[in-house]
């Protein structure tokens, strides 16, 4: 069966209807493929026909396709149900993928058995369900949820189309910011340190960073900034946390689309861009639409470090930042009062660099952007 031809959906001025779909199949992607980049799963009708709004997208690229019609006898789930699409075990794509949907909660409560989800590869998908349960609640899902790891025939299902997404659809649809707002955090009582620095500074060194990450919290600490590591609080707590903050500053990073769910106007904002790709101002663009609080995208790379064997810069890869730079638009910006702060010598930078490789077992390598582009152009 050829695929259907589709379309990036235009969301910022608001979605569709909901489709409702009388004996819809939800099919999961196949087990034992692995983490593909695409998978082939979504909702088909009864006539294997794949549902449209079922797809998720990330940009202009779907992230699922139609898949097989399934072989042989499937469970039957009776009455109505939402579907939610697919269930991400990456916290930054759980945060703008997998709650793209819930926008439709608000028109549907009192009316659904609950909520399906289909994982986004077969891999525990009920630890990955019991792992963000507790965070689905505190964005307002009151509702049984399943994520199915075979397929399903269902009596009606409701598939909303995607409110929510990376790239063009960062700020939301009007729904989906609607119901953040209404539900996002809602039974958590702020609580924490008024100015916080999101640290990468505790996580692997496979995960990627600014260099002199540590030397940037002293700074940071000189000005009354707490440093904040997310991977060691759970999810009441970081929200707690980003509600009861003033001032937040951190590397571009997964939590800010959190903050940018349930954080508030009169917060100030700085996201320091660790990585060429403008992802600084991504999580920029978020905040700004969901909150309206102040932010500033922060970009004084003065290179990127990646894997001997990366083409470009990467989640894994290195900033080396311009400190001088740095120090001097936090201060503009209101997020700190001094910033006199002196350049990380060359020495210091090549020493982390070689224990970065050391540890990972391979050699990182200066990158500029492409042939023809001033550092910080390149896509």
């Amino acid at each position: 069966m050829i695929q259907d031809r589709l379309q990036p959906p235009e969301i910022a001025g608001g979605l569709g209807p909901i489709a409702v779909v009388e004996d819809a199949l939800v099919v999961p992607p196949a087990k034992g493929l692995g983490n593909q980049s695409v998978q082939r799963s979504g909702v088909l009708r009864p006539d294997g026909s794949l549902v449209p709004e079922s797809v998720t997208w990330r940009g202009s690229a779907q992230v699922t396709v139609r898949p097989p019609m399934p072989a042989g006898p499937v469970e039957t789930l009776g009455g109505s149900w939402l579907f939610l699409g697919p269930l991400f075990g990456h916290f930054g794509h759980f945060l703008v993928e997998s709650i793209a949907r819930l926008w439709a909660l608000d028109r549907l409560r009192g009316a659904i058995e609950g909520a399906l989800f289909v994982p986004k590869f077969q891999n525990r998908p009920e630890h990955v369900m019991a792992t963000y349960r507790p965070f689905l609640e505190a964005l307002g899902l009151d509702v049984p949820v399943r994520n199915l790891e075979e397929p399903a025939r269902v009596e009606r299902l409701h598939v909303p189309p995607q409110g929510f997404g990376m790239f063009q659809m960062i700020e939301g649809s009007p729904e989906f910011r609607a119901y953040m707002r209404a539900h996002a955090g809602r039974g958590i009582a702020p609580q924490g340190h008024p100015k916080i620095y999101i640290s990468r500074s505790a996580l692997p060194v496979q995960r990627g960073s600014i260099l002199a990450e540590t030397v940037l919290e002293e700074h940071l600490k000189a000005e009354g900034y707490v440093p904040f590591h997310p991977q060691k609080h759970g999810f009441a707590d970081q929200i707690a946390a980003y509600k009861a903050a003033t001032h937040v500053v951190g590397v571009d990073c997964s939590p800010f689309h959190l903050l940018a769910l349930v954080g508030h106007r009169g917060q100030n904002v700085g996201i320091i861009a660790r990585r060429d790709g403008d992802l600084d101002r991504c999580f920029a663009r978020q905040i700004h639409a969901f909150q309206g609080a102040e932010v500033a995208a922060i970009n004084h790379l003065r290179r990127n470090w990646i894997e001997d064997h990366a083409h470009r810069p990467s989640r894994t890869s290195w900033g080396e930042v311009d400190f001088p730079a740095l120090g001097a638009t936090l201060r503009e910006c209101g997020l700190i009062a001094g910033g006199d702060w002196p350049a990380i010598p060359d020495e210091a930078i090549r020493h982390q660099i070689d224990r970065i490789g050391a540890a990972q077992g391979t050699r990182f390598k200066p990158w500029e952007g492409p042939p023809g582009t001033a550092p910080g152009d390149a896509d």
